[in-house]
């Protein structure tokens, strides 16, 4: 006989006509006693042909309990080696590897480890002698102040265009505090333009994201929102962990930066409404937020469930934390991770924030549309720009009225017909 027992399992084992071992493994000793007769009754030929089973080219056979599965084996263009595995046929798997080298050929793929900040480094040293003063400066300032922040751990190979679209809103809340101009905003996406260009020719990333992000517009222009009958259908669509933080951002127009770093003792709350006292650190300063009855009912029962948790009624308490994760589809962090830290914010704005969207049917929009939402709402319950300016923390009313008065001006269009319909109904009844 030429098969074994081997690991719990009946192996056959052969060599071809090239002198190559083979061997297959059985979980009964008939199949495995079966198929060792069969090849034996075959002539060298056609032993080769039965023993390949795609065991060539890459591609490979192997058992399970579900019976032959087949996996690719091939190298990324950084070297490594990976494997995929799980195809119920050669031929399928013959095609997936096919597919993958095309990709690889055409550079669709590739593969780096070298992160952002390392090759906007020695990009900047490389391109210092073929620029001028002035421009090399422009782009170190903005790799400094700007890119290295917030991309500069990502890995070339990995960054998206999601990534570049949050840049593009974290910058346009120091735009609307009157921080930067938008022209600073334009000349930094410029210069990741221009980098990741650099990256593309090198061959270190197969496209660059930053093309796929557009430049600020030179005068205004209106910035999506959640329209007043859009904004239940969107909360409903929130998970329970997420939605009292969705509703303290559309209730009091704050950032998510000072929204995820409210305490308890930053929120005075009572039954028919109250304040939220929030910090900017982008401007240093503080600003108090009147918010209605609504969301100071959300925050007071959103802070009876904190409190049950360790140090959760301290004053210095977070208010919003990110939970220990128990299953693989629970939100949070896992338990090694630790508890009581505060959420984080590209979770929020790309996982929370994105399926909540999705599963509301509503189009896309940033994580930041939801201080827009407060404004336009704000504005539609008949508000002035000077009581949306003090809620947001706008430093200037120029800048409230740049975003918002359009809005304003939408809203007083109704003015002149409620004030008509008032008249006539006082003439009826004098009549």
């Amino acid at each position: 006989m030429s098969y074994r027992l081997a690991r719990s399992r009946f192996e056959v084992r052969w060599r071809d006509s090239s002198g190559r071992h083979r061997s297959r493994r059985f979980r009964e000793e008939a199949a495995a006693r079966a198929f060792d007769e069969s090849i034996h009754d075959n002539d060298v030929g056609e032993r080769v042909k039965s023993s390949r089973h795609g065991q060539s080219g890459g591609v490979y056979p192997y058992e399970t309990t579900s019976g032959t599965r087949w996996r690719y084996v091939t190298r990324r263009s950084d070297g490594s080696q990976t494997t995929k595995r799980g195809f119920t046929s050669e031929t399928a798997a013959r095609t997936a590897l096919r597919r993958i080298t095309e990709k690889k050929e055409r550079r669709e793929i590739v593969h780096t480890k070298e992160t952002f900040g390392a090759f906007f480094a020695r990009w900047l040293s490389q391109r210092k002698p073929y620029l001028s003063e002035g421009t090399w400066r422009a782009y170190e300032r903005d790799g400094r102040l700007r890119l290295l922040p917030a991309l500069g751990t990502f890995q070339l190979g990995r960054m998206e265009v999601e990534h570049i679209r949050d840049l593009v809103d974290e910058l346009a809340e120091s735009m609307e505090a009157g921080e930067i101009a938008p022209k600073t905003i334009n000349n930094t996406l410029g210069t990741l333009v221009v980098c990741l260009n650099a990256a593309v020719e090198d061959g270190l990333t197969a496209s660059n994201p930053a093309l796929r992000v557009p430049r600020l517009p030179p005068g205004d222009v209106e910035r999506d929102y959640l329209r007043l009958r859009e904004i239940g259908v969107y909360l409903d669509s929130c998970s329970s962990l997420y939605r009292p933080l969705a509703e303290t951002l559309i209730g009091a127009g704050s950032r998510i930066s000072e929204t995820l770093a409210l305490r308890r003792k930053d929120l005075e709350l009572e039954a028919g409404g109250g304040v939220i006292i929030l910090y900017s650190s982008k401007s240093g300063r503080f600003r108090h937020v009147e918010i209605g009855q609504g969301l100071s009912g959300v925050l007071r029962r959103h802070l009876e469930r904190r409190s049950q948790a360790a140090g959760g009624d301290d004053p210095d308490a977070l208010v919003f934390v990110m939970p220990v994760r128990r299953r693989k589809r629970d939100q949070g962090r896992w338990e090694g991770s630790g508890d009581g830290g505060a959420m984080d914010r590209t979770t929020v704005s790309r996982d929370w924030h994105k399926a909540a969207l999705q599963d509301a049917s509503l189009r896309n929009m940033p994580l930041h549309a939801l201080r827009h939402t407060a404004a336009a709402a704000w504005l539609a319950g008949g508000n002035s720009l000077k009581y949306v300016k003090d809620q947001l923390g706008h430093a200037h009313i120029t800048t409230t009225e740049s975003y918002y008065g359009h809005l304003e001006r939408s809203a007083r269009v109704a003015g002149p017909v409620a004030t008509e319909k008032a008249i006539a109904r006082a003439m009826e009844r004098a009549a």
